[in-house]
């Protein structure tokens, strides 16, 4: 009967550590998928910044107002 009950607790730590692993493995995938969608967001950020100053830089650099106003005419 104690030889039974061994194999019964080491079969229930068995399982039990396979659905803990399981349990962790998630926690750590959801984790590491915020991660990677923050980091994609500063990235996409820096990104949309850079394009918004070389379109304000290139917009102050077009030449004389005259010319931007006859560019940007056509436009609306």
């Amino acid at each position: 009967m104690a030889e039974l009950l061994i194999w019964l607790i080491a079969a229930l730590g068995a399982v039990g550590g396979v659905v803990l692993g399981r349990l962790l493995g998630r926690a750590e995938g959801k984790r590491t998928g915020r991660e990677e969608a923050h980091q994609d967001a500063r990235s996409d950020q820096i990104d949309r910044m850079d394009a918004g100053r070389k379109a304000v830089r290139d917009g102050r650099d077009a030449g004389a107002p005259a010319d931007r106003l006859r560019d940007n005419d056509n436009a609306w």
